[in-house]
């Protein structure tokens, strides 16, 4: 087990407990805990808000000392059962891990919480964690625990560039030779790229059964927003929007920003951006934030795991963010 595993399975770990006092035993001085912001695309920007957006569940970047002291007079009378955290996938590095995690708890609404993220760990060479970034679907959270509060909409005025690392194994370059494809819009090179039986998952807004990761989805739900879903049913969808014009740029440019590699996994952080046809161009720029978890085969790709801004697609592609309530 690597120190970055041990760091990040500890934090789950106390997390699932509620020892607020444990996360802060294992982080460093000066750590931090990113979430992204919805529909306010500054605010979740380390480079343009490093003070985040101040906005509570979806605050962008926040020093570790202030996200527990907020949760510390949040927590309890926000989930006064809990809020378990239940460990699915590591993708281990040494500095560096991806954990895929479900989360369950009844919110002091009523409302069930059930949330499922990729939390991406760093930490220093003493295994002392110094930074946290959570991916998660930001409709559902913002609709449970931020208690559905309306979200201003920004933009960001630049695109951010690619990391720079190379891709070292076969699985790395599967998984980066997905995004050239998709800029162009060329969706038969990115269907080459998939072995038979491949699905894809992305999470489900207000409708948490459909996006429950070993439960089958619906391509035809709500837009992105439909569970595990056949890679052939994927590709039909994307060919219809790329045809129907809805986007003014070929389609969605990905940047690669830095990956982890743990044998036939790959997870990739990364930014998305494009121009979305019938408007002025600052008014339909898409520009979403995702962690991506590949996972390859000797025959090609066999899933895609995508967590990104949920929020941030609704507001700015029209989907419904109510569907499922």
């Amino acid at each position: 087990m690597t120190r970055a595993v041990r760091a990040g399975m500890d934090f789950v770990t106390a997390l699932d407990r509620g020892s607020l006092g444990g996360l802060a035993r294992l982080c460093a001085p000066g750590a931090t805990w990113w979430v992204d912001t919805g529909p306010d695309r500054r605010g979740g920007d380390p480079a343009v808000s490093p003070g985040g957006s101040g906005r509570f569940p979806l605050h962008g970047l926040m020093r570790m000392d202030d996200k527990l002291a907020l949760m510390r007079s949040l927590g309890p009378k926000a989930f006064p059962t809990g809020c378990r955290q239940i460990p699915r996938r590591v993708i281990a590095g040494t500095d560096v891990c991806v954990i895929e995690v479900e989360g369950h708890g009844l919110h002091a609404s009523g409302l069930e919480y059930a949330n499922r993220y990729a939390f991406v760990f760093d930490v220093d060479a003493a295994g002392a964690i110094v930074s946290v970034r959570e991916y998660l679907d930001t409709i559902h959270a913002q609709h449970v625990v931020g208690a559905g509060a309306p979200v201003p909409r920004t933009t960001l005025d630049h695109v951010p560039g690619p990391g720079g690392q190379r891709p070292g194994s076969r699985a790395e370059e599967l998984a980066l030779a997905l995004w050239p494809a998709l800029a162009r819009g060329d969706v038969d090179a990115f269907a080459a790229l998939f072995g038979a039986g491949a699905t894809w998952w992305t999470d489900s807004g207000r409708d948490r059964g459909r996006g429950r990761l070993h439960r089958t989805g619906d391509i035809t739900a709500n837009g992105p927003f439909h569970g595990t879903v056949a890679i052939a049913d994927k590709l039909t969808a994307m060919r219809a929007r790329i045809a129907s014009g809805a986007y003014a740029s070929a389609a969605v440019t990905v940047t690669p920003h830095r990956w982890v590699a743990d044998d036939t996994l790959v997870a990739i952080e990364a930014s998305g951006d494009a121009t979305l046809g019938g408007g002025p161009q600052q008014e339909n720029r898409y520009q979403n934030r995702y962690l991506w978890v590949v996972d390859t085969a000797p025959d090609g790709i066999a899933q895609v795991r995508e967590y990104c801004d949920t929020l941030h697609i609704a507001d700015l592609m029209g989907y419904d963010a109510e569907v499922g309530a």
